[in-house]
């Protein structure tokens, strides 16, 4: 529920870090995007769940506070590169992330005493090789995608895509597989969809004037 509000860190990101500047339409979009997938999840919540603890809320806002830093500098450099008449590429930001994800996975794991143990458990159970290798491949093609978007578009519309993708998993389970939706799930489908809808329509208007000059 809580990273159903992604978009609003990310915007916060742009515009303290990134220097980004919106309109008040794009607040509204966002607003409705985000308001609109957390009904979506509050409507699929079951009674009877755990309540969250203390450090699970600090470790949400710690990520969306790191979604916000990440997307204020990467939108910074895209600003910074393009002054320089150098566009980012996709596969260029891929691997650097990718890099110092490593580094600080290791640096952490050595601190815990996890690396140890870590290959140990590799060693004892050579069949989840083939799993890892499995999931590398998945997560390398799903980061194509994903900073593909970054390097040709904006940190915003990835989140944007990110987050509405709950809403189309939910449409998509609904008339594939028959499940159902609450009164309360389908408002904030279609509240969520008025605010992808209108993003879509102030963007199409933005490429006819472009085009019209």
């Amino acid at each position: 529920l809580a990273k159903s509000g992604k978009m609003a860190p990310v915007m916060a990101g742009s515009l303290l870090l990134g220097g980004a500047s919106y309109s008040v339409r794009e607040y509204l979009q966002v607003a409705a995007i985000i308001g609109g997938t957390a009904i979506v999840s509050m409507g699929k919540k079951k009674g009877g769940g755990s309540s969250s603890s203390a450090m699970g809320v600090a470790y949400i806002i710690l990520s969306l506070v790191l979604d916000g830093v990440t997307a204020g500098f990467q939108k910074r450099l895209k600003t910074e590169t393009a002054k320089a008449g150098v566009k980012p590429k996709p596969y260029d930001f891929m691997f650097w992330t990718n890099f110092y994800m490593l580094l600080t996975a290791v640096v952490i794991a050595t601190v815990l005493g996890e690396v140890s143990t870590g290959f140990g458990f590799c060693a004892d159970n050579p069949e989840i090789f083939s799993k890892i290798i499995k999931f590398a491949v998945c997560s390398a093609v799903g980061q194509s995608f994903i900073f593909y978007t970054i390097a040709n578009f904006d940190p915003l519309i990835l989140s944007t895509v990110t987050t509405t993708r709950k809403i189309f998993s939910v449409l998509l389970s609904i008339f594939l597989k028959g499940h159902s939706l609450s009164a309360t799930g389908w408002s904030g489908i279609l509240f969520a969809c008025g605010g992808i809808l209108s993003e879509m329509q102030a963007k199409m208007g933005g490429k006819k004037k472009a085009h019209g000059h």
